[in-house]
C-alpha cells in the first residue's frame, strides 16, 4: 500500500513514507476497520493534513500570528481605524497594516500616557 494525495483534475502527489510509518499506518487503519472507526480516524487524518498544509504555505499567506492580531486590534482601537478581511486572513497582508500605522499609534499612545510631552 502506498498513500497518495489526490487533487481535484490536477493529479495526485506521492506521499513518501519509510517502511515503519507506512507499516504503521496499514496497523493504525486495519485496527480502525476492525473497531468500525474508521470515520474518527479519517476525521483525524483531515485535521492533521489541513495544518499541516497551512505549513507548506509561503510566509505571507499563512493565516496571521495571534500576537500580530493582538496588536492589530490595539491600532485600531487607538486610531479608530477598521481592519479590512484580507489583513485577519493573511499574515502577508497583516503586516503591511501594522507597518503603516505602527508609528501612527506608537505616538498616538505616548502622547496620551505622557500629555505633558505633547
Amino acid at each position: 500500500m502506498s498513500l497518495q494525495l489526490i487533487l481535484d483534475d490536477e493529479g495526485c502527489i506521492p506521499i513518501p513514507l519509510d517502511e515503519s510509518a507506512l507499516e504503521a499506518w496499514q496497523l493504525q487503519f486495519e485496527r480502525a476497520l476492525h473497531a468500525g472507526t474508521t470515520g474518527g480516524l479519517m476525521e483525524r487524518l483531515a485535521n492533521c493534513f489541513a495544518s499541516g498544509l497551512v505549513e507548506c504555505l509561503d510566509p505571507d499567506l499563512k493565516p496571521p500570528t495571534e500576537a500580530q492580531v493582538l496588536y492589530a486590534t490595539a491600532i485600531t482601537r487607538e486610531l479608530g481605524l477598521s481592519l479590512n478581511a484580507e489583513a485577519l486572513r493573511y499574515r502577508g497582508a497583516m503586516s503591511e497594516f501594522i507597518n503603516r500605522h505602527a508609528d501612527n499609534f506608537k505616538d498616538r499612545r505616548r502622547r496620551r500616557m505622557n500629555p505633558d510631552q505633547a
